[in-house]
């Protein structure tokens, strides 16, 4: 019977710790952009930050974008999650992204929000992060077959009338 008490307890404290809302939230931000854009045709951006809560809550989170998508965060540690985003490189550009973070009672509110058509910035987020985005190198400004033909043009030129200048 102790044993049965004991397990129990143990497994309602790990029950309040994943079900309970996280308390003082904070978290620790680094990122990643896609540097090389020459081949690609989307920039892939992933955030990867750690979340401590003050009563050592481990929530399932929901990311929203400032387009206002909404995803699912994937925890990818003890503490760790990540969220991810891809865009089209015309769009691309370098910066800060914040994101805004609900845990399940804060996703729920934004869901209901969403439904009745009022304001989503009204739902308080559980925390939001900020991402850094970096641009990525698109390329040479001027191709390279663009240069070439200029030089073949450039000693075509200078052949010619070097030419014209001896015959003379």
């Amino acid at each position: 019977m102790r044993q049965f008490v004991s397990a129990l307890l143990i497994s309602l404290f790990v029950v309040s710790a994943y079900g309970s809302s996280c308390t003082s939230p904070k978290a620790t931000v680094t990122s990643f952009s896609t540097q090389d854009a020459t081949i690609l045709t989307q920039l892939a951006h992933v955030g990867e930050f750690n979340l401590k809560c003050g009563n050592g809550a481990k929530p399932n989170l929901f990311a929203e974008f400032p387009c206002g998508k909404v995803v699912p965060v994937a925890q990818v540690g003890d503490e760790k999650y990540q969220v991810s985003w891809t865009e089209e490189i015309k769009k691309g550009s370098s910066g800060n992204v914040v994101v805004r973070l609900f845990d399940e009672d804060g996703y729920a509110n934004l869901r209901k929000v969403q439904r009745d058509g009022g304001k989503v910035a009204n739902v308080k987020s559980l925390v939001d992060i900020t991402i850094s985005t970096k641009g990525a190198y698109k390329g040479p400004w001027v191709k390279a077959e663009l240069v070439a033909a200029l030089i073949v043009a450039g000693v075509a030129y200078f052949a010619v009338t070097t030419k014209a200048k001896v015959q003379l």
